[in-house]
């Protein structure tokens, strides 16, 4: 175990938090459609613990590559998805890149709202192949459950769903990142326990 990097195990604590919102979508269809709202919320620490202990260039993207491997994996990945993930993932690079150069502030709270949308990348098949995703969603969860969520899909309803989730990824980053402090020094190899004391 103490062989796994710090970095890596935060970043599947990140993945495994949106994995958990997703879950939620058994219970009912908006929990999916709009897991990007919920997920804003639960992966805002691992993310913000990610950039403080490691203020190193290809966090946000090795992100997001991890959880398009992920879902690919499960069988939950399609093209938009990808595209999603490594455009949202390249942006958010270039934004904490541009913010104080992996170091500041400013950059963590910008690239975690981009990083926040992802989600919706996945879900977005909704609107543009809405037929072919429903044929889908009646297969796996049936009749019902895709009748409630047809009832969902209102495109004002998505971009207020954006809108939320952005605000939601803002302002917790923020209220975390309130005594920001990123590690002067890391060493991704290293992980003893002394290398790692606040």
């Amino acid at each position: 175990m103490n062989q796994i990097p710090k970095y890596l195990l935060l970043v599947v604590a990140y993945v495994l938090a949106l994995f958990a919102v997703e879950c939620l979508g058994f219970f009912h269809p908006f929990a999916w459609t709009y897991s990007a709202v919920f997920a804003a919320v639960l992966a805002a620490w691992p993310y913000f613990k990610l950039c403080q202990r490691f203020p190193m260039p290809g966090v946000a993207i090795l992100c997001a590559i991890v959880l398009l491997l992920f879902n690919y994996l499960i069988d939950q990945g399609h093209e938009y998805f990808a595209v999603g993930c490594v455009g949202f993932g390249c942006i958010a690079e270039m934004l904490r890149k541009f913010f104080g150069n992996y170091r500041g502030r400013k950059g963590v709270i910008a690239s975690y709202a981009v990083m926040s949308l992802i989600p919706f990348s996945k879900s977005i098949v909704l609107w543009v192949d809405y037929e072919t995703a429903m044929e889908l969603v009646i297969s796996r969860m049936g009749d019902i459950y895709a009748a409630v969520m047809g009832r969902m899909l209102s495109k004002y309803m998505l971009l207020a769903m954006i809108i939320l989730t952005l605000v939601f990824a803002v302002t917790i980053m923020w209220l975390l990142t309130q005594n920001w402090r990123p590690r002067e020094s890391y060493n991704v190899y290293r992980v003893e326990d002394e290398e790692y004391e606040e």
